[in-house]
């Protein structure tokens, strides 16, 4: 990642014909941080209005913290059991499990306590006016958190603003298991098991991704465009080798306040077709093969008289849960819910939930170099992640 930046600086140097380009709406990767998802290849929507017309190099790099409370998951395979459940409150629900002769069930257990650091280095090709592909690399590592390498997602510091401005102290046991720490343990209802340590890295895999942008005089000459995306990614970890298949349909409308000022709309949907191709042995990272992610963005853009660009921008997205919603019905768990304030069930029932989340965001473009800097929040505050922050470069090649 280093050596990117570095090569990119020179290159930033020596092209000044080059120019980054204001081309509808300017965003980085917003797939969260979740530690499912990151063994996938997730799409993210794509705000553009036509090809670039040089190469472009992206270096992005996110924070988010994820915790999730040591809880175990069952799902009783007897039909009777799951039909009794249905009809119950699902924390009213008795199971006790002997073994798999006498109270057969599915067992997930599953604890999540890091920061998670993302790093997305890309390539936008333009192919023409109307075609452009992009090639990127998906890694991502655990480490513990702190003032310098996680100023705003580390375990403190989100725990200072619980007990000092909302949330109170403690409300979902960070201090109770200990702060600044890194447990990453699952195992699935197979009986495979995820574990990370401290700073391990993983090479989470490699995305290709195609956006054709069709002319629509009509609705162009209105400043309404729109443009189709597909994606093939190709997921590396011994935890997931697979191949996923992906489509989206994007919207944007162009608002104009004055001739510096220009007001933008982007509406988007993807579906993602997980592990199409399987590979063996691979762990359970959720039984809902089709992931849907939708994105709403409104964003801002202003030409300062040197021609510079200063960007605000606010995004929403919402994706279908990781496990299928029917489990819901017959679930049970068991945790230390005695322990903590709320939210000790949230590390098996955030995957049987739509996630949904708001990003703020801010960028300054010149004609040789843009830089966004965001924050990611859940306000459903259900953990999985909790705060994220980003930093993303855009330069032309």
């Amino acid at each position: 990642m280093v050596f990117l930046v570095l090569c990119s600086l020179q290159l930033w140097g020596q092209s000044n014909s080059l120019k980054v380009e204001i081309n509808g709406l300017l965003k980085p990767h917003l797939a969260s941080t979740h530690h499912f998802g990151l063994f996938s290849s997730r799409m993210t929507q794509n705000f553009k209005i036509r090809a670039n017309t040089s190469v472009q190099l992206h270096l992005e790099l996110q924070s988010g913290n994820v915790f999730q409370a040591p809880v175990t998951s069952f799902l009783p395979e007897n039909q009777m059991v799951r039909e009794r459940f249905a009809d119950q409150t699902w924390y009213f629900r008795v199971f006790d499990f002997v073994d798999q002769e006498t109270t057969p069930a599915q067992i997930m257990d599953i604890e999540i306590d890091a920061v998670y650091k993302v790093y997305r280095p890309a390539l936008t090709l333009p192919l023409n006016e109307r075609n452009e592909i992009r090639i990127g690399l998906r890694a991502f590592q655990t480490v513990k958190g702190n003032f310098l390498n996680s100023p705003f997602t580390n375990d403190e510091t989100i725990e200072w603003f619980h007990s000092n401005i909302a949330g109170g102290e403690d409300p979902f046991g960070r201090r109770f298991y200990g702060v600044n720490n890194v447990v990453v343990n699952y195992t699935d209802r197979n009986g495979k098991n995820l574990n990370m340590q401290v700073s391990d890295m993983i090479l989470g895999g490699m995305e290709l991704s195609h956006t054709y942008y069709p002319k629509f005089e009509e609705w162009n000459e209105r400043n309404l465009f729109f443009n189709f995306q597909s994606q093939l990614g190709w997921n590396t970890s011994k935890y997931n080798n697979s191949l996923d298949l992906g489509i989206g349909i994007n919207s944007m409308k162009k608002y104009r306040l004055n001739p510096k000022s220009d007001i933008w709309v982007g509406l988007g949907y993807s579906v993602l077709y997980k592990n199409a191709i399987d590979g063996n042995d691979n762990l359970d990272l959720g039984n809902n093969r089709f992931l849907g992610s939708g994105e709403v963005m409104l964003q801002w853009t202003h030409r300062t008289k040197k021609d510079n660009q200063n960007i605000l921008g606010i995004n929403y997205q919402n994706q279908t849960s990781y496990f299928k919603k029917e489990e819901a019905n017959y679930f049970h768990l068991k945790g230390d819910y005695s322990a903590i304030n709320q939210g000790w069930h949230y590390g098996y029932t955030t995957l049987i939930e739509n996630l949904s989340s708001w990003s703020f965001l801010y960028t300054h473009a010149r004609p040789s170099i843009s830089y966004t800097v965001y924050i990611k929040q859940d306000f459903s505050v259900n953990n999985a992640p909790d705060l994220e922050t980003g930093i993303s470069l855009q330069i032309p090649l």
